[in-house]
């Protein structure tokens, strides 16, 4: 059993502790907060806490519950705590994986969550990545069209996309060659070290050196098994070990100084900003293509067009919005014990099954982490364009 460790009273009885920040975070209520302003990590995240009333409630009533069993640690600091904090472009999946938990006893064997992606979407960027390859190789922009024509794996106008992106990128220079090798380099990498449910690691660019090999990411962890893919065999790559992507940052550094800059700069938005599972990943890339064939990065005001024809990856706003409201109500009304019609409400309730208080406290504690989580970091406003 989970037990707080704050004292006994004589005779064996656990003494309930007070509000304070020690006490909270003794509790499993405190452990799923990350990439919020409720963060226990971050500095200053207490009075956050504090000033969360509800948060306080649920904190009562896991100490209510006197103990809790072993099986809720686990879903709290997996699933629960490991919820998508800016989108995921398969929502809601992630957040019906922390609800089938629940019912399970037990975290879901993958976690539909942050960095992990379908190979549908790994085929889109891959089309694309072709049309760079094409351009960086000096071909002609029907090389590329005539090819995704013909077996591409989405229905759109190859043709003119390719012609666009080739007026996009415009007269070559060595600084768009060494940008669109990095871009491409990059990419592959996330193709290849993503996971999901059918596809564990290595099953596409197995044949790419992209980065040397490694069990662990130098923090005592697998990032695959972290994201959620327990049955992995991946490990990590370590991209910046590779020589190649070594000699490009090196070159671009010694004729493009802006490259390195922290904030704002194209290294931050290709790489340390760059996410393939994000809702709108291919909008972005479109965004980074044009910024090379300008080669400055965008600025507030710059209007860019759609050349990439994009707009079927992007998941729905509005359908999105609909559905985290009635998934939210859903959760409020099983933890309460109240009735609430609708095909949202019926699924939560098929999926989470007999009530008990444990699993309404779980329940809650998910539903207040939805609402913390869409407030500080405005989810559901990053899955529309």
């Amino acid at each position: 059993m989970w037990e707080l460790a704050a004292g006994l009273e004589s005779g064996g009885a656990m003494a309930k502790p007070g509000w304070t920040k020690e006490a909270y975070l003794r509790s499993l209520s405190s452990c799923c907060w990350a990439c919020t302003g409720h963060d226990s990590t971050r500095k200053g995240s207490w009075p956050n806490v504090e000033q969360d009333e509800e948060l306080r409630q649920i904190y009562e009533s896991e100490l209510s519950l006197g103990g809790l069993p072993m099986w809720v640690e686990p879903v709290v600091r997996g699933p629960i705590a490991m919820l998508p904090m800016c989108g995921h472009y398969k929502f809601p999946l992630a957040f019906l994986d922390a609800v089938d938990s629940i019912e399970r006893q037990k975290p879901v064997d993958f976690m539909h969550g942050c960095f992990t992606v379908e190979r549908e979407r790994k085929r889109h960027m891959m089309d694309y990545l072709l049309c760079l390859d094409c351009w960086l190789a000096g071909t002609t922009s029907d090389v590329p069209a005539r090819e995704l024509s013909a077996l591409a794996s989405r229905d759109v106008d190859w043709r003119q996309i390719c012609r666009d992106l080739w007026r996009v990128l415009g007269k070559r220079t060595e600084l768009k060659e060494l940008l669109v090798e990095r871009l491409l380099h990059l990419r592959r990498h996330q193709i290849k070290e993503r996971v999901w449910h059918d596809d564990p690691g290595s099953q596409f660019c197995g044949d790419r050196y992209l980065g040397d090999y490694r069990e662990e990411d130098g923090k005592g962890s697998n990032p695959a098994r972290a994201w959620g893919c327990v049955n992995t065999r991946l490990g990590w790559l370590d991209e910046g070990a590779s020589p190649r992507v070594q000699r490009i940052e090196q070159r671009l550094t010694e004729i493009f100084p802006e490259w390195n800059d922290r904030v704002g700069s194209f290294r931050s938005w290709m790489i340390d900003e760059s996410w393939l599972c994000a809702p709108k990943e291919f909008r972005f890339m479109e965004r980074l293509i044009w910024a090379i064939g300008k080669e400055r990065i965008f600025r507030e005001g710059d209007r860019i067009p759609g050349f990439l024809r994009c707009e079927d990856t992007i998941p729905d706003k509005r359908k999105a919005a609909t559905y985290w409201r009635a998934f939210l109500r859903a959760l409020d009304a099983w933890w309460r014990d109240r009735s609430l019609r609708g095909k949202v409400a019926l699924d939560i309730k098929k999926r989470l099954g007999r009530s008990t208080a444990v699993k309404r406290w779980l329940v809650r504690l998910l539903a207040h982490k939805c609402r913390v989580l869409a407030a500080d970091n405005k989810m559901i406003h990053k899955m529309g364009t």
